[in-house]
């Protein structure tokens, strides 16, 4: 098993001591705990869609043209 080295405020210490005690285990195994609840719930979460990300920007801004996505009219003039 690999050891690291972690620095943490006095006040987080004394509470991780304090929940330690309470439960009867180590700093370390009440960290390695810790460690996997917050990695599995990361894992969980999926990352979210590009439409998800900008959902509150859709339908911001408005061309006044209905069909300016599939009428090819409306394109002329571009990449000439």
């Amino acid at each position: 098993m690999a050891t690291i080295s972690l620095k943490i405020p006095d006040e987080l210490l004394s509470r991780m001591d304090a929940m330690a005690r309470a439960k009867q285990t180590s700093r370390s195994a009440l960290l390695r705990e810790a460690l996997e609840e917050k990695l599995k719930a990361a894992r969980r979460r999926a990352p979210l869609s590009l439409f998800e990300q900008s959902a509150d920007l859709c339908g911001k801004g408005s061309s006044g043209l209905g069909d300016l996505a599939s009428n090819p009219k409306h394109m002329d003039g571009f990449g000439s």
